[in-house]
């Protein structure tokens, strides 16, 4: 009996032993902390404010929000928006706002069975990181909240059609898009997504007659063309396109996106 019991304490003895040894060998490594999302994207929103659209449901903030955050959630990169409609000279220009890559984390240990002091210096450098990439969520956040408090309620929300001519120029919107994927290292962006919020009937002119579309849009290889109420999609012959009848089948999409 005082064998059995001599023999379980010195099992535990060692159990205890070789833990103690192999856990702080892991606790400290690159690997152990958080996944950094890497995917580059680019999005792209071609927002119909005109009163013609009436068939589509007007974005809001909490969509703008959700929109924004397929960037935030999946890495890094830039939210552009461009108003469809007739907007005033100073609403022509795109409006866009920034998201910044967060810092990888980085094994340094050069062993196995790193010592205690390589784990010490592996732990510094992790906290090191997580302090620059918590500065660069904390700016990414301001980023965003001042887009979405200030430029999205007075430019985009708030818009009112300049002197009252309540028309929807798409040649416009396609245009400003066009001059977008043509910024240098568009190429770099693992994923580009323009979505067109509009029924797609273009009325220039004061008189409120449907013209034809003539500008097309010059999609880049790395981008994917998103419409959502578009009615005839004739003027995207040839290109590969993804239709959604309305709002809650593009949010329901977004919702659920990864970028792979």
């Amino acid at each position: 009996m005082t064998i059995n019991k001599h023999f379980f304490l010195t099992s535990l003895l060692f159990l205890f032993i070789f833990s103690c040894v192999d856990s702080p060998s892991k606790a400290h490594t690159a690997v152990a902390e958080e996944e950094i999302p890497d995917c580059k994207i680019m999005i792209i929103l071609g927002d119909d404010r005109s009163g013609s659209s009436e068939s589509i449901q007007k974005l809001n903030k909490e969509d703008y929000e959700s929109i924004i955050n397929v960037i935030t959630e999946n890495g890094h990169g830039y939210f552009a928006s461009t108003i469809i409609g007739n907007p005033a000279p100073n609403s022509k220009e795109i409006f866009r706002v920034k998201v910044s890559k967060q810092k990888p984390y980085k094994n340094i240990l050069t062993s196995d069975n790193p010592t205690l002091t390589e784990q010490g210096k592996q732990k510094k450098a992790n906290e090191k990181v997580k302090l620059k990439n918590d500065k660069i969520k904390k700016k990414n956040a301001s980023r965003v909240n001042t887009f979405l408090s200030k430029t999205l309620q007075q430019s985009i929300l708030g818009y009112k059609p300049y002197k009252g001519n309540d028309i929807t120029n798409i040649d416009l919107a396609f245009e400003h898009i066009n001059k977008l994927l043509k910024e240098p290292n568009i190429d770099d962006y693992d994923k580009i997504m323009v979505v067109l919020f509009t029924d797609g009937v273009n009325e220039p002119k004061r008189s409120g007659r449907i013209e034809n579309i003539t500008n097309q849009l010059a999609l880049t290889d790395n981008a994917e063309l998103f419409l959502v109420g578009w009615k005839d999609t004739s003027v995207f012959d040839g290109m590969e396109i993804n239709e959604f009848e309305g709002k809650e089948g593009f949010f329901s999409y977004v919702e659920d996106f990864e970028c792979l």
